[in-house]
């Protein structure tokens, strides 16, 4: 099926295989407005954008700590260091959080949240008690459908992080490291979906 640019920008974008949706830069900011009215909107926008400004998987939102995005200082950081029990694969690898959107969002999320006794996780539920990778998946496909995007999961976010890098013009090899791909193979999936990247590349031959 051929969508026309015109349509891509509406429409939120599958691929053959059933990939994750993607969200383009409109189909993004009515999301935030979406989030930023929501109930626990400070939390929310800041899982939401980890996901797509930082690449994360849910499951590395998931099990995050506070001590793992801000220093001994109170301090945000700028590089996240995730532990290899949760991430896909079991390696430990840097995720970049300095990004002006998702930095504003977790500044705003910190700011209101509170600590719970015996509770280290970073993110936690309306009963104080730390998201599960299940858990925080059936909140982000709640939160996509009632903003009106059903086709999305909790992947898409990070499927819409490597789509925007890829527009930046980064090299594949540089999205590998960002996406934490063990084979590049998996990464190159990103590429042959990816139509306006392979417009640019022919345009810059």
């Amino acid at each position: 099926m051929f969508f026309s640019p015109k349509s891509l920008k509406r429409m939120v974008i599958m691929s053959k295989q059933g990939k994750a949706s993607t969200l383009d830069q409109a189909q993004h900011s009515s999301m935030l407005q979406f989030l930023s009215n929501s109930r626990h909107s400070e939390r929310n926008k800041a899982i939401y954008l980890l996901t797509y400004r930082a690449g994360l998987r849910i499951g590395s939102v998931a099990g995050l700590r506070l001590n793992d995005v801000i220093d001994s200082s109170g301090k945000l950081k700028e590089v996240v260091n995730l532990h290899s029990s949760i991430v896909k694969g079991g390696k430990n690898y840097a995720a970049y959080i300095n990004h002006p959107e998702l930095r504003s969002a977790l500044v705003d999320f910190l700011r209101i949240r509170r600590d719970r006794k015996g509770v280290d996780a970073l993110f936690m539920s309306q009963k104080g008690t730390a998201f599960t990778p299940n858990s925080l998946s059936h909140l982000m496909l709640k939160l996509y459908g009632s903003a009106g995007f059903e086709q999305a999961s909790s992947h898409s976010g990070r499927r819409s992080f490597a789509t925007n890098i890829l527009r930046s013009g980064v090299d594949i090899v540089a999205l590998k490291t960002l996406m934490n791909h063990s084979n590049i193979a998996t990464t190159a999936e990103y590429v042959s979906h990816n139509e306006e990247y392979l417009k640019q590349a022919i345009l810059g031959a």
